[in-house]
């Protein structure tokens, strides 16, 4: 074996990385920086310029319905070039914008592309490229987008602080273009005999590569218990935004408000990496209900304590049980139906729990309108946490009993 065919699998690994960093860090997690400046240049409220937001989800959830199937029809270096210069275009046309109405269609592009080329594009390339050590990989990868959120923000608000929100615009879409549309560019889609997999293939991958496709799956108890349990989870991270309300609710002041958030996103990117580590090396109903009590004790931890420092403890708890949905859900669906049709199964599970999310920052309100208190929506949380480990039991379950079959068919 060549060293190109060794190491290949890990460019693949590093371009992953950026993505994630890089792709989740600007279009995800800097977006709240430019509400401010567009509200007071064109003399709108906040909601009218955040609604491009609204939009861009809206059009992501949308987007997923079909994305899984053009991602397994495609040539996913075309594809994702292609989505990346799409996303980088309509950023830089953001700074020629002289009405909301651009805005509103910008980012439903940025929207219809970001599944594919953020969402997806990670866990079905390193599916594709690693048979051995897929939850390491998988895990330090999607971890980094936090760490993306962390590096950007500031970088980001000083260029809106010299340059305007314009030349934020623009520093955004040469960050991507210039990056990840090469990136992209050097993938290949899957291996071959000249650049394979890391790893050996398994039994169960021999015998049953091409695993289920999307009607198959949709025929599985199985397929509607992790679509329960990315519902229930992305339910609970779209809440994370409201955090920062709850402490100020409670009498606390906003920069401590702001620590609990940062909290979360430490905890989630320490969430990610690790738990992908662990799945890989030990029992994974054990790594699970671990990381499920860390959902469980840091939501309850925030429905109950007071003390500021106790407050961003339980922040960083519960920002650990965020791997589950992150990283847990795409490996074990990877895992249950094969790598046939896993980014459109994988496609329309990510719908469901994008909706979820989109619901639950309303939801989430809502309650607090109606009580006064954030009390009732971190108790819904640890209830999903809980109901979400249980349904993933089931899963387990269902692959024992298959890898059980495909032994006996082979004796």
């Amino acid at each position: 074996m060549t060293q190109k065919k060794t190491l290949f699998p890990w460019w693949i690994f590093i371009v992953c990385c950026f993505i994630s960093m890089i792709g989740f860090g600007l279009i995800v997690n800097t977006i709240g920086l430019f509400f401010g400046p567009i509200s007071n240049e064109f003399g709108v409220g906040r909601a009218q310029v955040a609604l491009m937001t609204t939009f861009q989800n809206a059009a992501a959830a949308i987007a997923l319905l079909f994305a899984g199937k053009i991602m397994a029809k495609s040539n996913l270096r075309w594809l994702l070039t292609a989505c990346f210069a799409l996303i980088s275009i309509s950023m830089m046309s953001l700074a020629f914008a002289n009405n909301l109405l651009h805005f509103y269609l910008a980012w439903i592009i940025i929207g219809v592309c970001q599944p594919i080329a953020i969402t997806l594009s990670i866990p079905v390339l390193l599916s594709k490229w690693f048979n051995e050590k897929l939850g390491t990989v998988m895990g330090i990868s999607l971890g980094l987008s936090a760490l993306g959120g962390t590096i950007f923000n500031p970088i980001i608000a000083e260029i809106i602080k010299q340059f305007g929100w314009r030349g934020g615009f623009v520093g955004e879409a040469l960050l991507l273009g210039l990056i990840l549309v090469p990136l992209a560019l050097s993938i290949k889609p899957a291996p071959s005999k000249r650049f394979p997999a890391y790893g050996k293939e398994t039994q169960i991958k021999r015998k049953n590569l091409s695993g289920l496709d999307l009607k198959q799956a949709l025929k599985m108890p199985v397929f509607y218990a992790l679509a329960f349990a990315m519902l229930a989870l992305q339910f609970v991270s779209g809440s994370v935004q409201h955090i920062s309300g709850h402490i100020t609710n409670i009498g606390i002041s906003p920069i401590t408000a702001a620590t609990v958030v940062s909290g979360v996103m430490i905890g989630a990117a320490i969430g990610k990496i690790s738990i992908g580590y662990f799945l890989d090396r030990f029992n994974a109903k054990l790594v699970l209900l671990i990381y499920s009590l860390f959902g469980v004790i840091g939501w309850a931890g925030q429905a109950m304590l007071k003390e500021s420092n106790l407050l961003i403890l339980s922040a960083v708890i519960l920002g650990l049980g965020q791997g589950v949905c992150l990283v847990a859900l795409p490996y074990l669906i990877r895992q249950i139906f094969g790598e046939r049709d896993y980014s459109n199964i994988l496609s329309i599970i990510n719908m469901i729990g994008a909706f979820a999310m989109a619901a639950s920052v309303y939801l989430i309100g809502l309650f607090f309108d109606q009580t006064g208190s954030y009390s009732l929506g971190w108790l819904v949380n640890v209830i999903a946490f809980a109901l979400s480990f249980i349904v993933m039991m089931v899963t387990f379950r269902v692959k024992e009993k298959t890898n059980e079959e495909v032994e006996m068919r082979n004796e």
